[in-house]
């Protein structure tokens, strides 16, 4: 016989981030997915932050390289204007007062060179206005500066000129030195001011790229380091998750095996090896009890173990269809549908004739925003509990709940006699037991009612649902005009469509025709009294 000594259950060691890992509740596919993707996104943001840097340092040397187009554009101003002053000196020149060693063919030029020169100088000026100069540019105010300044000289050099060609050289020189020379001696002071303003800026943009390089380059490497720790953390937690376990629950599996059935394991998973664990141990005690069972009562088990499952599967089955039926159907007609046998088919889906009433509370919206949580469930329970027995007693089926409404059905699937009868009947003690029944929610801020809204008419029945929780129900044209007169019947009225009063005795008050939503045509309808 095995050694059936109790054993210690074998208890978890891992760390705390191998356990927090472990504990979370999804499955270990989810677990390899979220790390794949996590590394997968760090090495994405590692990516994104290099080329974000690589995009900064194309900037900076963008900057660079436009700083020095713009230094040699001002630089060529410089010599322009250098140029221009040149010649204007040589129109304020008397010629009878220059030496003869001095005298020479610039001095001597015609003022209509200057005109040329600076005719070239704005040309020059509007082309490069279009690349330094564009509006919200650095440069644009100066250049337009510039423009401004130059387009004075012409007339001012010809005037000059006139005078010089008119023998007059005293006024040609006034006219020259106090007109023309301090706009050009401006202009060369601006020009040169503005190229040492550019070759700051770009010993500023060194300096800062040099900065930027370094930050960046220190930011790449800590964000790859961080990249590679997180990454390795990542996987080492994982796989700690899952390795930890598998070891734990295949040594308790080979202690069971060796006939140890009072062995157990224990670890912090949640996930699918979680469950194995825990079925291993469940698995570890029923095969400590049948072990038991079976050396105690082995000859015994033999001879009635057949006819007990028999039995037992018989009686389970039984059960389970009564609490099927019973969610739905009335204790009575749940017990004889048992008792005829299957109830396929008379729960198989099918079209028929059926009597379908809507019940719905009235001010029960602003009821529950305005009393407690618990007064609401109370109020719902208390309505429930006022129908119930009143449900039952008319042979109705209970077709669903609608929280603070209820949808019974008649002559489904069960027949009824009278099904349109009893629908209205139930509808009238529904009404005369609402009052009392719910005096203790009533007050003056807010007052609950009953609507009531019968349909009889064709419908589609049958169960829906899914494998475990089935509901018996009614879908088509009855069941909506139902609703739809229960949304307009106000508190402690009942409104019935012509079918219904058609097969029943008695005249009722007709109202209506009412336009209902999902009804093309007017619906005529009857209040019953």
């Amino acid at each position: 016989m095995p050694d059936r000594e109790p054993q210690p259950a074998l208890h978890s060691r891992p760390n705390v981030l191998v356990r927090g890992v472990a504990h979370l509740a999804v499955s270990v596919r989810l677990k390899l997915l979220a790390a794949f993707l996590g590394v997968t996104l760090l090495m994405v943001g590692l990516a994104m932050l290099g080329l974000e840097t690589l995009r900064q340092a194309n900037a900076r040397t963008e900057k660079l390289l436009h700083d020095q187009e713009r230094i040699a554009f001002f630089q060529e101003i410089y010599g322009y204007l250098g140029d221009l002053t040149t010649i204007v000196a040589a129109i304020s020149l008397d010629p009878e007062n220059v030496s003869e060693r001095t005298t020479n063919n610039t001095f001597l030029l015609p003022g209509v060179l200057i005109v040329d020169r600076t005719n070239n100088l704005r040309t020059d000026l509007g082309r490069s206005t279009r690349r330094f100069g564009k509006e919200g540019m650095p440069d644009a105010q100066i250049i337009a500066q510039f423009k401004s300044e130059i387009a004075k000289l012409p007339p001012i050099v010809s005037r000059a000129h006139d005078l010089r060609r008119e023998g007059d050289f005293e006024n040609a020189g006034i006219v020259a030195r106090l007109e023309a020379a301090p706009i050009l001696f401006r202009l060369q002071r601006d020009a040169y001011s503005k190229v040492q303003d550019i070759e700051a800026e770009m010993a500023e943009t060194a300096r800062s790229t040099a900065l930027a390089y370094d930050a960046s380059r220190q930011l790449v490497v800590a964000a790859a380091l961080v990249a590679v720790g997180l990454s390795l953390l990542l996987g080492y937690a994982i796989s700690s998750s899952l390795i930890w376990p598998v070891r734990r629950i295949g040594q308790t599996l080979g202690i069971i095996a060796g006939g140890n059935f009072a062995a157990r394991v224990t670890v912090p998973n949640r996930d699918e090896l979680g469950d194995l664990a825990a079925n291993v141990n469940v698995t570890s005690v029923k095969l400590g009890t049948l072990y038991d069972q079976v050396e105690e009562q082995r000859v015994e088990l033999a001879a009635w173990n057949t006819a007990l499952e028999d039995k037992v599967a018989v009686q389970v089955d039984e059960i389970e269809r009564t609490n099927r039926l019973r969610r739905f159907l009335p204790d009575q007609v749940a017990d004889m549908i048992v008792s005829a046998g299957d109830d396929a088919d008379m729960l198989g889906s099918r079209r028929g004739t059926v009597t379908v009433l809507f019940a719905d509370l009235r001010g029960f919206t602003a009821f529950s925003a305005s009393v407690e949580p618990e007064h609401v469930i109370s109020a719902l329970n208390r309505f429930h509990a006022m129908t119930g027995p009143l449900i039952e007693a008319r042979g109705g089926t209970l077709e669903r709940f609608l929280g603070d409404g209820l949808v019974v059905l008649f002559n489904a699937p069960v027949a009824s006699d009278d099904p349109a009868g009893n629908a209205v009947a139930l509808g009238r003690e529904m009404q005369a037991a609402f009052p009392p029944a719910m005096r203790d929610f009533q007050s003056d801020s807010h007052a609950l009612g009953l609507g009531v809204g019968i349909a009889t008419g064709q419908a589609t029945l049958g169960q829906i649902g899914f494998e475990g929780r089935l509901d018996y129900a009614a879908i088509g044209t009855a069941p909506n005009l139902a609703a739809r007169l229960c949304d307009i019947a106000s508190d402690g009225e009942i409104l019935i469509c012509p079918t219904t009063a058609g097969q029943l005795d008695g005249t009722f008050r007709p109202v209506g025709p009412f336009e209902l939503k999902g009804i093309p045509e007017p619906v005529p309808a009857f209040a019953v009294d």
